[in-house]
């Protein structure tokens, strides 16, 4: 498959995902800490990382979707990379206390994938294929 051709199907998962998780974590973070099975000690930090998914990878994968721009393309890219590679690295250093491990082995998963679905997306060369 044309690296080129991803960039639009995972912006849009990186849209719709992000939504799902921001909804989620902004409003119900007990809830989400219960369905891991986590303990929810801090649950203020769950309601943050909600509002930031909602502003940065909901709007701007919208705004990247209704007009790309290479930089919106950069923001997104480097925002998910930073978010696989946070993810990943508390998974390995045991910071999860989740009893439902998989699913936080699944989140980091999707981020990794969504990271190089949006790669092109950073790159000048994609623009120049549009136009």
């Amino acid at each position: 498959m044309n690296l080129y051709a991803l960039a639009r199907p995972t912006m849009q998962v990186n849209l719709w995902a992000s939504l799902a998780y921001g909804v989620f974590l902004l409003a119900a973070p007990d809830m989400f800490c219960n369905l891991l099975k986590a303990e929810s000690v801090n649950t203020a930090w769950l309601r943050t990382i909600g509002a930031a998914l909602l502003g940065t990878n909901v709007v701007g994968s919208w705004l990247w979707l209704k007009n790309p721009s290479l930089d919106m393309g950069r923001v997104q890219t480097i925002t998910a990379g930073l978010e696989a590679f946070a993810m990943a690295l508390s998974l390995l250093l045991g910071e999860f206390t989740a009893e439902n491990i998989w699913m936080v082995q699944a989140s980091v998963a999707l981020a990794f994938i969504v990271t190089l679905g949006l790669y092109s997306s950073s790159l000048k060369d994609y623009y120049n294929l549009e136009a």
